[in-house]
């Protein structure tokens, strides 16, 4: 089995990229079972129900969050018409939405968490590490991943290697860069960093212009997405369909010149 895990989607760019060659990725790679973070697809910060489908249109069977996941009210109650949007645990309020679903795929099970980090993430309202603990007892599946949205290389490092030899892989979400660290380790998949699916000229999806005079002029400004064709970053995880373990993971990196 593969999965194939696309990383966070930021803003108009992100998401007509995404919704654009999703389908062609799942086929080129194979993938089996298909995973979107979405938590920046809606102007930069956020999502709604309607992005949401669009995502779910172009072919994700899963679609994450991580921080900004309530920054667009309306998914506080649209939730309970997106069944396969999974939000944060360790992340308020806790009473919206799913924090992790099992879904079925070529007869096995598999479980997809969402987490926040803890570190310089002020949102979070526990460790990843309590929350995981809560939850990963009650996860009844043949696959488990987590999409762990944290700002620090060093706490996902840990988060991973703390739970390695329970779980099938840690996708590392929230940073947009892509890391070069993918590895697999007693049959668990890890990468720090999977990269974001948006505005290739830009500073983490974010206006150039803009960064510029809040960083160096110290100008207020707004949260303002750069424009121009979309940069799309991934991995596809290959898993072991009699044991449940990684076997190999990819980087997926497509530049629009």
């Amino acid at each position: 089995m593969k999965i194939l895990f696309l990383g966070d989607v930021t803003a108009r760019s992100g998401r007509d990229a995404v919704i654009a060659e999703l389908p062609g990725l799942k086929q080129a790679y194979g993938a089996d079972f298909t995973i979107v973070n979405g938590e920046n697809a809606a102007h930069g910060k956020g999502i709604t129900t309607k992005i949401y489908r669009s995502l779910k249109e172009a072919g994700a069977d899963l679609v994450t969050l991580g921080n900004h996941a309530f920054s667009k009210s309306e998914i506080i109650t649209g939730m309970d018409s997106c069944p396969d949007l999974i939000r944060p645990a360790n992340l308020e309020p806790a009473g919206a939405g799913a924090c992790w679903a099992v879904r079925t795929c070529q007869g096995r099970r598999i479980a997809v968490i969402n987490l926040l980090g803890n570190i310089f993430m002020d949102c979070a309202t526990e460790s990843p590490f309590a929350a995981m603990d809560r939850i990963l007892p009650e996860v009844q599946a043949d696959v488990i991943l987590v999409d762990l949205h944290a700002e620090t290389t060093s706490e996902k490092q840990l988060f991973f290697h703390r739970y390695r030899q329970r779980i099938s892989a840690v996708i590392g979400t929230h940073t947009h860069v892509q890391t070069a660290d993918e590895c697999v380790l007693g049959g668990c998949a890890f990468i720090s960093d999977v990269g974001m699916c948006g505005p290739y000229e830009s500073i983490i999806g974010r206006s150039i212009e803009e960064v510029m005079a809040r960083m160096i002029g110290q100008a207020q400004t707004r949260f303002t997405p750069a424009e121009g064709p979309a940069i799309i970053c991934g991995v596809v995880i290959e898993i072991d369909d009699n044991t449940g373990r990684a076997l190999s993971i990819e980087r997926i990196q497509k530049r629009p010149f």
